[in-house]
């Protein structure tokens, strides 16, 4: 209500109110706005602001042990970083033909990356994954019709399929009219069994309704939702097929059934599942495996079978004798193989996308990218350039910086990466490697620094075989020389090694009594199945300076090390550099990354 002094009084005071909000509006913002641009530290006329350099910290915020590594020790390791790029960029080495050409090759590659993961893409991949926790049991009417019918056959069969969901919604059970035009149960389906669009039939009827008739490429369908469940997953089952051919005289069919029965009875009483594929089995791909299939789920063999491998609860369970249109089965389950439910698990989303890009629902995402992309970019198309959807796509993959933020940070990263590695090479790594006299100076001025600690002149053998170490210990043992023909006749499969080395460094299972001549025990890689030992032909036991030769290694990566530094405090002499302690300090508590 307004004040009695009158309205005038009254605008006034909505005014005033009106600008306090306004300013307080303003300060709010400017205080946001002010935050997120705190300067951490500055290089030459270059500033990080606290948000960039909070950034960049939860992306590479790892110390070597993998620990967290401190604001402190991580501002050094990203000052020095940013001065070698500053210093590519003032070089000009942004312009280089070779850098422009791997930066362009890069970005091709980078924008059809994000192309395919689109938000359209993922959306498809989040929809495969809810759909594939549900198995539905279908029943299906189809009436064929041709993509080039003509007209007049088209409309009849769409009469005829319109007046049989026309019956079915009288009474008529969707089982009788299914069997007069000869469509068996297609029994349970999950994601990924059926075309795209009939799969979207299936899973938007509800159990027990029957669905609107659809028109394909192969004609019209119609869709029984019999009854939904948790999806089952997949499983691995072993069998013995007793195959019976079509036209099979009855009492040969017979007799193929009492036989089925006969090796059914023999598996009761103990008898090797093996043995019996290997001698009655007429599956000549499975036979050759045990009777051992291929995984499988839902949808992907007879409803028939299925039913029967997705009946046993127990590994090592086996089926009574069945028939199916191939014959007589016997199943052995090997083990149950249950569903994904964690929605966010990387391997089984990139399993997902892949499946995703394989179907017919990429032409579907893609057709969502392209609208998507269509809604905005269409404001900044130029005029007159052709708005068909290959120009809207080249136009979007072309200036994708512009659209999408996660695309520009990972191209400024590239370019940032192969820039700081270009210089590195150019001033430090090449110099270093190349600069022998420099190199014995600075081994000749550090005689305290490279020392052969307890060392053995050695061959180290790799083999990827492990069944072959006997062979390989005593080979080597008998004959050392005969190491390069060892791994020659191998076609190098087998890699030996041959020089001095330091105790520590040997491959061992255990602590070992070195002594010449000795075959050390193998060591097993568990990631490749590996196997790897050593042959000791000559110990030295007392510490020894290492000749130049032998350090030459460690003497270069030590030389890079003092030409970096000493590059580096130039480089902070040219762009000076300046550090806010105060904002480094208000930074939140370092956390891992997830």
């Amino acid at each position: 209500m307004c004040s009695p002094t009158g309205p005038d009084h009254c605008k006034q005071n909505q005014l005033l109110f009106q600008k306090g909000v306004l300013i307080f509006v303003f300060l709010t913002t400017s205080l946001i706005a002010s935050v997120s641009a705190q300067v951490v530290f500055s290089y030459g006329k270059q500033k990080v602001t606290k948000n960039q350099f909070l950034h960049a910290y939860q992306k590479n915020n790892s110390d070597t042990t993998g620990g967290i590594l401190p604001y402190n020790e991580y501002l050094e390791l990203y000052l020095r970083f940013k001065l070698k790029v500053q210093a590519a960029l003032d070089a000009g080495m942004d312009t280089l033909p070779e850098q422009l050409a791997e930066l362009d090759a890069f970005k091709t590659q980078l924008a059809e990356s994000f192309m395919k993961d689109d938000a359209s893409t993922r959306m498809m991949i989040d929809e495969a994954f809810e759909r594939s926790l549900v198995d539905i049991h279908l029943s299906h009417i189809f009436l064929p019709v041709s993509v080039d019918a003509p007209d007049s056959i088209v409309q009849a069969a769409k009469k005829k399929i319109d007046s049989l969901h026309a019956i079915l919604s009288s009474g008529t059970t969707f089982k009788e009219l299914a069997s007069k035009y000869n469509n068996p149960d297609l029994g349970w389906i999950t994601c990924f069994v059926l075309p795209y669009d009939l799969e979207n039939l299936a899973y938007t009827t509800k159990p027990g309704s029957v669905s609107a008739p659809l028109r394909t490429r192969a004609g019209f369908h119609l869709f029984k939702n019999e009854g939904q469940r948790k999806a089952v997953g997949k499983i691995s089952v072993a069998q013995i097929l007793f195959a019976v051919r079509p036209n099979i005289p009855g009492h040969t069919k017979v007799e193929m059934k009492r036989k089925a029965d006969s090796v059914y009875q023999a598996l009761t009483n103990g008898a090797d599942f093996g043995q019996l594929v290997e001698q009655y089995s007429d599956d000549n791909i499975s036979w050759k495996s045990g009777g051992e299939l291929p995984d499988f789920g839902v949808g992907d063999y007879d409803p028939g079978f299925e039913k029967m491998a997705f009946s046993l609860t127990k590994d090592s369970q086996i089926t009574q004798p069945f028939e199916t249109t191939f014959g007589f089965h016997i199943l052995k389950r090997l083990h149950a193989i249950p569903v994904i439910e964690d929605k966010n698990l990387r391997e089984y989303r990139d399993l997902l996308k892949e499946k995703v890009e394989r179907s017919d629902r990429l032409a579907v995402a893609q057709s969502k990218l392209v609208k998507h992309i269509r809604n905005l970019v269409g404001k900044d198309m130029p005029a007159g350039q052709s708005a068909n959807d290959s120009a809207v796509l080249n136009f979007y993959r072309n200036n994708m910086k512009k659209y999408n933020s996660e695309y520009a940070e990972q191209l400024s990263e590239f370019k940032d990466g192969n820039l700081l590695f270009n210089i590195m090479q150019n001033k430090i790594w090449d110099p270093a490697s190349a600069d022998s006299a420099s190199q014995l100076r600075f081994y000749n001025s550090h005689p305290g620094k490279y020392w052969w600690e307890q060392s053995a002149d050695a061959l180290i053998i790799t083999t990827p075989n492990p069944d072959s170490v006997g062979f390989l210990q005593e080979t080597i043992k008998s004959n050392p020389a005969s190491w390069r023909e060892i791994s020659a006749s191998s076609g190098n499969t087998i890699l030996i090694d041959s020089g001095r080395f330091e105790l520590s460094q040997l491959p061992l299972v255990e602590r070992t009594n070195f002594t010449e001549r000795l075959v050390t025990a193998p060591v097993v890689n568990e990631l490749d199945h590996t196997a790897t030992f050593s042959y000791i032909i000559r110990l030295h036991r007392e510490k020894e300076r290492k000749q130049f030769n032998e350090a030459r290694g460690s003497v270069i990566t030590d030389y890079q090390e003092v030409l970096e530094n000493t590059w580096i405090a130039e480089l902070k002499k040219k762009y000076p550099v300046k550090i806010n302690r105060k904002v480094l300090k208000s930074l939140p508590p370092p956390k891992p990354n997830p």
